[in-house]
Parts: C-alpha cells; structure tokens; sequence
C-alpha cells in the first residue's frame, strides 16, 4: 500500500526527506506553502510533487477531501510561539492556518490516518496545543508527544523541537474547551539509538543547559565543505561585524561537537541567530580575525540540521 502524504507548511522539503529515510513507500500528492523561495527550493528538489502557493484557510473543503490523504505532515510557522517572539499563541495571525486544519479535522469525511506535526519548543507551553490535543481527543485520534534534539541523534547542532504523532484509532471524546490534558512528552524514541538527556531530580530536562555525552556526538567538521576561495571570502565576518559585534556571536571550532540553533536572521543578526566558525586558534584566547572567522554556508547548515547529500539549492537562489 503507498502511503498518499498531504505536506502542509512544505518548506524546502525537509519532511519529504525525513519520510524517504524511513523507507515507507509513499507519495506526496501535494504540498503546500506560501514562501516563494522556499517553494523554488523545494521544486527544485521534488519536481514531481504538485505544490500548491495558497493561504490555506481560503482553499475549500472539496479540495482536502479530493487530496484522499492517509498521513498530514505539518510544521506551521514557529512565530507564535518562540521564545524570542511575544509568544501571542493563538493570537498570532500567523496560527490562523492551523486552527483552521485542526477545525478541519472535525469536518472532514475522509480524515487522515495519521498526523505528523513540528514546531519549535515553547509550543508545548501554548494555547494552540491545547486547542489541538482537545481536537484530537474529541475526533479519535490517539496521540504522543515528544520534545527531542538534534544532539541526541549525533548531530552538533541544538535546535530543541517538539513533535506529535497522532493516530485515528481512538474511540472519540466529549472534550471541552476548558479541559486540561496532562503534559506527558517523551524524550526519547522507542526503538532508536538516542543520546539520553539530562534531567533533574525532578524528572525536568533541559536541552539547552543539560550535561551530554558529547563524545557520541560527531565534530563539526564532519559537516563543513571544502570552499572555494570565492566561497571563502563570500563567508567571512567583515572587520567592522567582529569590531562592533564579534563578542555576542556563540563561537565554535570545527573539532567542537555542539552549535547553536540557526534562524531566518543568520547573517543579518549577531546575537542567537546561529553560530559562527573560527577555524583556527583558540576561542576566547585568540583573536577573531577576518582569516580565520567565517559564518557557516548554506549548504553546511543544511548538512547540520540532517539533510541528506541529495539535497541541494537551486543555483538562483541567494543567501539575502
């Protein structure tokens, strides 16, 4: 049986690759996002996919039965709920879509078996969650919740997400719109190698500041290129970024094991974008200089954050 996958919030493919490595077989029978580059992106890589550059919210009903999907894949925008942003939940024009999907899910005939869903952690904390595992219940969905690291899968780059699985297996629920559902997320994957976090003797884990086994975590120079001059010199902090804000990058060298999550805003922002690379000396002791300070290339970031070699950009496509 091919699995018939409906990729909402598609991004630059990021679950479709995710979905080839399990080695199901599948088939996207449509993608969906608003961003024109990262659809570009995205085409580039899965020509064959029909994608579709559409608010969400104004498509019709007929056109969500029509897709006849066994499994959702969601990573709606993270806006709403990072905690950079004002953490307006709900609020947020920006969670319009989804609410509309998860009010979908009560209306549709023909409901998807299965919901993947992604976003950055502090979703866990917010009103859209709840709105959502109430939804699941009343529906029939049975559920699980994870908040789980790059780190833990051997890959230095600490990017902490939440995920839900979700499958319509259930007996639906009278749930109410007051209904508190208990957080239970798991860290860990059942049947998969992981690096176990840290906890307190509360059970608290904190991606972020816990201690790791760095050790079964691979260098970062396992995921750098080799770059051409030109790419070299296209990379590199100018003298006037290290002058006025070399001192609020998180630093790293390639023999390190750890990066910092990478943003929208790496680049144009200094201060928790993303990491930069000293290639030689010792950070903290030896000076940043424009030789031997560079920020990561796109196709590094990419290496980091587990896209397969098979992944690449379309040669238009810019970093600004």
């Amino acid at each position: 049986m091919v699995l018939r996958v409906a990729e909402f919030y598609s991004g630059v493919g990021g679950m479709h690759f995710a979905l080839k490595e399990t080695g199901i077989d599948f088939q996207v029978v449509r993608a969906f996002d608003i961003n024109t580059v990262a659809n570009e992106v995205y085409t580039h890589n899965f020509a064959e996919v029909p994608l579709m550059q559409r608010c969400i919210e104004a498509l019709p009903m007929s056109m969500f039965e029509a897709l006849k999907a066994d499994l959702w894949t969601m990573s709606p925008p993270c806006q709403p709920y990072t905690r950079q942003g004002l953490q307006r939940g709900s609020d947020d024009m920006r969670s319009k879509s989804f609410l509309f999907l998860i009010d979908l899910l009560g209306k549709l005939q023909r409901k998807p078996t299965f919901l993947l869903m992604e976003n950055v952690v502090g979703f866990e904390k917010s009103d859209t969650r709840a709105i959502l595992l109430r939804q699941l219940v009343r529906v029939g969905y049975r559920f699980e919740e994870y908040l789980l690291n790059p780190l833990q899968l051997g890959y230095p780059n600490s990017r902490t997400r939440y995920y839900l699985l979700a499958k319509l297996d259930a007996q639906p629920q009278v749930c109410s719109d007051s209904e508190g559902l208990p957080a239970r997320f798991r860290y860990e994957v059942p049947g998969v190698e992981m690096i176990p976090p840290a906890a307190d003797c509360d059970g608290h884990v904190d991606f972020e500041k816990g201690a790791w086994d760095h050790d079964k975590v691979r260098q970062i120079m396992a995921f750098m290129e080799d770059l051409s001059d030109d790419e070299l010199a296209s990379s590199r902090l100018s003298q006037n970024v290290l002058d006025k804000h070399g001192y609020v990058h998180d630093v790293v060298t390639p023999a390190d094991r750890r990066t910092c999550c990478f943003t929208k805003g790496y680049t144009r922002f200094a201060e928790g974008t993303g990491s930069i690379l000293q290639t030689a000396g010792v950070v903290g002791t030896d000076p940043m200089t424009v030789e031997n300070t560079r920020y990561f290339t796109p196709r590094e970031i990419a290496n980091l954050m587990g896209f397969p070699a098979a992944f690449y950009f379309p040669a238009a496509t810019t970093v600004t």
